[in-house]
């Protein structure tokens, strides 16, 4: 455990700041379509690296190039099912749907590897998704058109987590990332024009652009790149469902919203469940 104790807390950083952002941009979206933001986020974040790059030439491999936009492509596919998809359901049912990842990840692993998934895997990822489920559902679960539109997001998203478990000990961070994030700004752009909405340039909007693009995205995904050499697809998944808990304490610190005893006891499940897989697993 002990060569994985600092990966994994760097990558509970991101976790943290990707729950963060949850706020920043439910405010920004009051003034600018999702995809509008999607596109000037990674836009932003591509820009940032692109500067701390150039000497390394970041374009000059085609298998960096096919890796990052592979991975670009997947990426951007659970941000567009998500973003759809959260036009018909519920932002709870939606953020339990995405957090499911945590449980395909493993699945999609065994099937990849052909071995079944350790034990502390299987009840890791079953403790998270239960955490989820107390945190992010109430009343009763049917799944809506816009439900299977975010399930479709979490398939996506444990396919980036599997596909960059494989992929990236062969790149550079910085050129993997920058490709990746080019990649989605630019994918992006055919649905801008579905957006009928202006863009209002308001303060919450520059100002969650600027936290999104650099620290959620640029910092953010060197680091799980960086970090995903030293732990595992399963462990990744399971450290990254923190988000929602964070996401949902900045909600309430920031936001004024209010945390049940349901809510506190399902971020508690999930804390745990990163401890065990940390502290009773290998990599697998």
């Amino acid at each position: 455990m002990g060569r994985t104790v600092i990966p994994a807390l760097a990558l509970l950083t991101v976790a943290f700041v990707w729950g963060a952002t949850f706020y920043f941009v439910r405010e920004a979206l009051k003034d600018i379509g999702p995809f509008h933001f999607l596109f000037y986020r990674f836009l932003l974040a591509s820009l940032f690296l692109l500067a701390l790059s150039l000497k390394e030439r970041p374009f000059r491999t085609r298998k960096t190039i096919a890796h990052g936009f592979t991975a670009g492509l997947i990426l951007f596919g659970g941000y567009a099912f998500q973003t759809l998809g959260l036009k018909f359901t519920s932002a709870s049912k939606a953020a339990f749907i995405t957090g499911l990842s945590v449980v395909i990840v493993p699945l999609g692993e065994a099937l990849l590897t052909k071995k079944s998934p350790p034990v502390p895997v299987l009840f890791s990822t079953g403790l998270a998704a239960t955490g989820l489920g107390l945190l992010s559902l109430e009343g009763s679960f049917t799944l809506s058109p816009g439900d299977w539109l975010v399930l479709l997001c979490a398939f996506c998203f444990a396919g980036h987590v599997l596909f960059i478990d494989r992929v990236t000990h062969l790149h550079s961070s910085s050129k993997l990332a920058l490709v990746q994030l080019l990649t989605v700004g630019l994918l992006s752009v055919p649905f801008l024009p579905l957006e009928v909405s202006p863009v209002i340039w308001s303060a919450r909007v520059a100002e969650a652009l600027l936290l999104t693009a650099i620290l959620a995205t640029s910092v953010a995904f060197i680091i799980q790149l960086k970090v995903q050499r030293y732990l595992s697809a399963a462990a990744t998944a399971v450290i990254l469902a923190t988000e929602p808990v964070f996401g949902a304490l900045i909600a309430y610190t920031l936001g004024g919203e209010i945390l049940t005893a349901k809510q506190l006891l399902g971020c508690a499940f999930i804390f745990v469940s990163m401890l065990f897989i940390q502290t009773a697993a290998k990599k697998f």
